[in-house]
């Protein structure tokens, strides 16, 4: 029945499908039935892999969250590079705007998938109490935030800066900057304006941190 598929795997498939179907067409046109269609299986293999719309649903917004959040643990840093160089403000600042420029490049690689993440959050906000999809929007930032305190954390294990505990507060507003700037994006593709302002935001993160003092015994 799963063409020697593994679940997982069938799952990978039908996610996929669901999410393809998604950006070319719209929230509205990813249905059971349609995803089965488009994945060239039965509506009962699709509900052997999940339980119902909603959870597959959920696994497709997850899926174009993750995607572009990956953008943010892929730090690059030369290992070469003397340690005086390698840490301090102008470290962090150096990798968070490289970070910050490779989400906006997969953004305009992937306009459609980010076209999908905001009109899951409106279907998530617009849905009764009672529906599956009334906690979508409120899984997709936490799997945003969840990255973003991952990549912090490892921002300052590298350049040996802290956030002094702030860390939660700079994702937070970090994220809601770069949701809103990616959005403007897809309204006036301004490659340029998109870059001055990832590059204020790069200054207002770094500005949050402070040199890690060291203890001495």
């Amino acid at each position: 029945m799963l063409s020697r598929l593994t679940i997982g795997e069938r799952r990978d498939q039908l996610v996929e499908c669901a999410l393809g179907l998604a950006q070319r067409s719209g929230m509205n046109s990813v249905t059971v039935r349609a995803v089965a269609e488009e994945a060239g299986v039965s509506l009962g293999v699709v509900h052997y892999c999940f339980a119902n719309k909603d959870e597959l649903m959920a696994a497709m917004v997850e899926r174009a969250v993750t995607t572009h959040l990956q953008a943010f643990l892929t730090i690059q840093q030369t290992p070469d590079d003397p340690i005086e160089i390698r840490t301090g403000s102008a470290a962090l600042r150096t990798m968070i705007s490289d970070t910050l420029a490779s989400a906006l490049m997969l953004a305009r690689e992937h306009p459609q998938r980010w076209l999908v993440l905001i009109e899951s959050t409106v279907v998530s906000l617009r849905a009764p109490d009672s529906s599956g999809s009334a906690s979508a929007a409120l899984r997709q930032n936490g799997l945003a935030e969840q990255y973003g305190l991952q990549f912090l954390t490892e921002l300052g294990t590298r350049s040996a800066m802290t956030f002094n505990g702030g860390e939660r507060d700079v994702v937070r507003g970090a994220l809601q900057l770069i949701y809103g700037m990616i959005q403007w994006w897809l309204v006036d593709r301004d490659d340029e304006a998109a870059t001055r302002s990832l590059d204020l935001l790069a200054g207002w993160i770094t500005d949050r941190a402070t040199p890690v003092v060291a203890v001495l015994n």
